[in-house]
Order: structure tokens, then C-alpha cells, then sequence
């Protein structure tokens, strides 16, 4: 009996592992900063946001200039010049899928539109519009969209890595950053209660 409770429980450790958020400060709360009401300038190379680093041509750190969807803070990622980012590296198992579900919108005040935004992991990617006029996104109300996209790790550690594609200073909007293990699967998981139970039989015969 102890030996079907150990697999069990550990099949029920494995799979509220892999529902953690692996990102430190997905929603850009923590920060040194504090953009107020306007935003911050961060060019690339910055840690002031915690966890994470702007890559490229920075990004624009916005307090409550547009409301976050979760939170006070979100990231416009363009920068004054375009093409600007914002990475974290986490631990990954090689192998393992991992999925990556973010908030997006855009800096509204001018164009172009659609926004893109590009996902990177793993040495694959993924490109993501917004289109704010059609949404109707304003300052109080931007139209926040949740996206997802997995990818399969292929070492200890991967980089995440958000992109501006989009020309133009106004770039896409990001926030509310969650990534998760996919793998090990349900089946997988099934597995490991049904290895705790064979052990027990086994001891019994």
C-alpha cells in the first residue's frame, strides 16, 4: 500500500510541477522602475524589469499609460527604433514540450497595424498580429488577447525571447507572460501510479 501511495504522489507532485509558472515576473510588476502614468525607455542590454533582459532595441516599459491586463505594468516592444525585445532563460528538460501563454495588444497612439510580435524558443518561433483598429483598442481599454504557442525544449536551458517586428516606434503590447511543462503527459503521468502499484504487487507475491 505505502508503494501505491509513493507512485501516486508522486505522479501528483510531477504534474503540479509542470502547471508552475516557469517565468520570474511574467507580468513586469517588479521592477526598480517606476514609470507612473508615462512609460520608461530601456535601450537593449537593460535588467532593470526583474528576470528579465531587453534585447535588440530595447523596449518601452509602460506604468498605467495603457491598462495592463493584469496588474500595473506591460511592455510596448519597440523601442524609438524598432525591432526591440525582451528575453528570461529558465530550466527546461531536453525533449519536454513547453507552453508559452502571453497577453497582447498594441501601443495604440499611432501605426502601423497590424502589430507583430515574434516568439522565440528553442531555436524556433512564431509570429503573432494584433490588429488595434479593429479591435477598438484604447488607452483604458486596449483589447487584450491571450495567445499560446508551444515549443520542445532542446537543453537545460532555454531562452524565451519576445521580438518587435512591426516598424515604427508604437510596437505590440505585451503582458501576463506564463509558460508551463507539457510533458511529462497525463499518460505519462498514469504510468508512474501504475509502476507504484506493480511494485506493491510484486513485494506481495
Amino acid at each position: 500500500m505505502n508503494s501505491v501511495r509513493f507512485g501516486i504522489a508522486c505522479a501528483v507532485g510531477l504534474a503540479c510541477s509542470a502547471q508552475a509558472n516557469l517565468i520570474i515576473n511574467g507580468s513586469f510588476e517588479d521592477s526598480s522602475l517606476n514609470p507612473g502614468g508615462s512609460w520608461s525607455v530601456l535601450g537593449g542590454g537593460d535588467s532593470s524589469i526583474d528576470g528579465w533582459t531587453t534585447v535588440g532595441g530595447g523596449v518601452d516599459y509602460f506604468g498605467t499609460y495603457i491598462t495592463a491586463s493584469d496588474g500595473l505594468h506591460s511592455i510596448d516592444i519597440n523601442n524609438l527604433t524598432p525591432h526591440g525585445g525582451i528575453a528570461q532563460s529558465f530550466a527546461t528538460n531536453a525533449g519536454w514540450v513547453y507552453s508559452v501563454e502571453f497577453d497582447m495588444s498594441a501601443n495604440m497612439v499611432g501605426g502601423p497595424t497590424p502589430k507583430i510580435m515574434r516568439v522565440n524558443a528553442a531555436g524556433a518561433f512564431s509570429d503573432f498580429e494584433f490588429d488595434y483598429v479593429a479591435a477598438g483598442s484604447t488607452q483604458l481599454d486596449p483589447a487584450w488577447e491571450r495567445m499560446s504557442w508551444t515549443f520542445t525544449a532542446t537543453g537545460s536551458s532555454t531562452q524565451l525571447w519576445f521580438e518587435g517586428i512591426s516598424d515604427g516606434v508604437f510596437g505590440a503590447a505585451l503582458d501576463n507572460v506564463v509558460v508551463t511543462a507539457v510533458t511529462p503527459t497525463p499518460g505519462a503521468l498514469t504510468g508512474f501510479a501504475a509502476m507504484g502499484l506493480l511494485g506493491s504487487r510484486r513485494r506481495r507475491g
